[in-house]
This record gives structure tokens, C-alpha cells and sequence, in this order.
């Protein structure tokens, strides 16, 4: 991607005139600088938030240099996005996976919505292919290194957004003996587009390394993504006292997952359940109301 564009070939980009781009510039539609011979200048991040503003199909995506996007144009877009994404995902198509989650982003949507929708139909289809395929998990394997690597770009893309020390800060990640890579980078990202500065600890982190990190960050949000959970109550254990620092801390904890409702931990007015990463939205947006004091509506 480039980092900075000219009127022209932001115009190029999205088919529009450059004399149109000018104006969006000089009424503030558009955000951006100039050089010292009076020449506009826009940054990428500002063309981004335009770009989705519009919610329509970019006509040149790769002036803009997004080359994987730019590849969607040379293969059949036939079925819905979460069929085309599995297709893509199941055959190694790396390019095209990578340009359909990119472009469902510049289209407008949020990146919950993509997490919650294409990516996790396609990767729950593509969970089960083991059990028809001799080569089942090979493909789930290449498919998930796929979607990390769009949600690293998309994380890409919001770091540059806002500059990350005026964000409150989340820390989280997978508890131990979760080796699950998705999940906790899909909420790192989300909470990035809802003004969180995440740091994600990944998967099969200790307990004592999750108290390291709040310790050192000092977040005003911890999150606990649960998939898979091999010995229950040792992890019910390991977090109880945990649970009641971030109590005694005012700080919430968000537990998600799909295996979520398998633990009982211990009752807390700072713990919650999100069954989605929309919700888990919802939750984080409510406790920045609160912990900024503006009341609610």
C-alpha cells in the first residue's frame, strides 16, 4: 500500500474526477496536508476512512497498492462472501482471501462483522473436512494461516489510523493449553477499530504471564478468548485469583469463546460473556462511557 497519495490517484482509485477529490479536500471531507509547493497530499489511513465512508466497490485497487484486492477482479465472484471465502481458503488461495477480507473492510464493514460472518462460517466448514478428506488438515492449517495473515494487514491498517498512545489499553489472549491462533488476534483487531491500543498475548498464555502483562499495561480492559480447554478446573484454578484482582482493580474481564460456557469461574460483577465478537463491541464501547464518566444515552 502507499503511504501517501496524490489527488489523482486517490481519483484514479475509486473512479472519480480529480477535480472531485479536490473539493472533498478543501470542505474537509477529506483530510489531508499539503507539500510545500501547495500540492494536496493524502495519507493512506485518511483514504481508508474515505474510501469506506462510500461503501462502494474500489474501481482501481491497485493504484492504491492493494494488490490482493486488485486480484478479485481476475477470478469468478459467484455464491456469497462466505462461500467465495471458503472456496478460496479450502483451495489455498491465499491473494484472493486475503483481497475479499479486504474488501468487505474497505466496503464499509466493521471488522467484527467479517469475523463473526465470512470467517467464521468458513473456518468452522473448513474444521470439519477431516473427516471426509485424507487432506482435510492440511487445508485447515493453510486456511488459517491465511486469515491470520489478513487480519494482520487489516491491524495494519488501524494502527496507522490514530497514533496508539490515545487509546486505553486491552491486554489479553488464549489461556493455557489453548493453542488457538485466531480468535485472540480477531479480537486484538476488533478492539483496535473500536479505539483500543490491544496487545495481544496469543495463545496458550499462563496465568502468571497475563498478570505480568496487566501489571506492566495497566489496561483499562482484559480479554479471555477460550476454545479449547484441556484440563478445566486446573484453568478455573489458575484464573480465580485472577478474576478477583481485576475485581478489586475496577478493571473487566471479557470471556469468549466457543468453549466459553465450560468453565465455571467464580462470580464477579467485572466479569463478562461475550457470544460474539459484536458484543464484545457493545461491552468494551460501554465500559469507555463509564470509565470516562460521560453518561450514557
Amino acid at each position: 500500500m502507499k503511504p501517501v497519495l496524490s489527488t489523482k490517484e486517490l481519483a484514479e482509485a475509486i473512479g472519480v474526477s480529480e477535480s472531485s477529490i479536490k473539493r472533498w479536500v478543501d470542505d474537509g471531507t477529506i483530510i489531508a496536508s499539503r507539500t510545500s509547493g501547495g500540492h494536496r497530499r493524502i495519507g493512506f489511513s485518511q483514504a481508508v476512512r474515505f474510501i469506506r465512508s462510500r461503501r462502494s466497490p474500489i474501481a482501481r485497487p491497485e493504484v492504491l497498492g492493494l494488490v490482493d484486492v486488485a486480484r478479485l477482479k481476475e477470478v469468478p465472484l459467484e455464491g456469497g462472501e462466505s462461500d467465495l471465502l471458503c472456496h478460496f481458503l479450502s483451495e489455498g488461495m491465499a491473494g484472493e482471501a486475503r483481497g475479499l477480507i479486504l474488501s468487505l473492510y474497505l466496503g464499509g464493514e466493521s471488522v467484527a462483522s467479517i469475523c463473526d460472518g465470512p470467517i467464521r462460517s468458513s473456518m468452522s466448514q473448513i474444521g470439519t473436512l477431516w473427516k471426509e478428506s485424507v487432506d482435510g488438515i492440511l487445508r485447515e492449517h493453510r486456511a488459517t494461516d491465511i486469515c491470520l495473515q489478513a487480519l494482520r494487514q487489516l491491524r495494519t491498517f488501524l494502527e496507522t489510523a490514530v497514533e496508539q498512545e490515545q487509546r486505553p489499553i486491552a491486554v489479553g489472549g488464549a489461556p493455557s493449553g489453548d493453542g488457538y491462533l485466531i480468535p485472540s488476534l480477531a479480537v486484538a483487531t476488533t478492539l483496535l477499530e473500536a479505539n483500543y491500543q490491544a496487545v495481544n498475548l496469543g495463545p496458550d498464555t499462563p496465568g502468571d504471564t497475563f498478570e505480568q502483562a496487566i501489571i506492566q499495561h495497566q489496561p483499562k480492559l482484559v480479554w479471555l478468548s477460550i476454545s479449547h480447554v484441556p484440563e478445566p478446573e486446573k484453568l478455573v484454578r489458575e484464573w480465580t485469583p485472577i478474576i478477583h484482582r481485576l475485581a478489586q482493580n475496577h478493571i473487566p474481564l471479557i470471556v469468549g469463546g466457543r468453549r466459553k460456557d465450560k468453565l465455571l469461574l467464580p462470580d464477579s460483577p467485572y466479569l463478562f460473556a461475550a457470544g460474539s465478537l459484536l458484543e464484545l463491541v457493545a461491552l468494551s464501547r460501554g465500559f469507555e462511557v463509564l470509565s470516562s464518566g460521560t453518561p450514557s444515552d
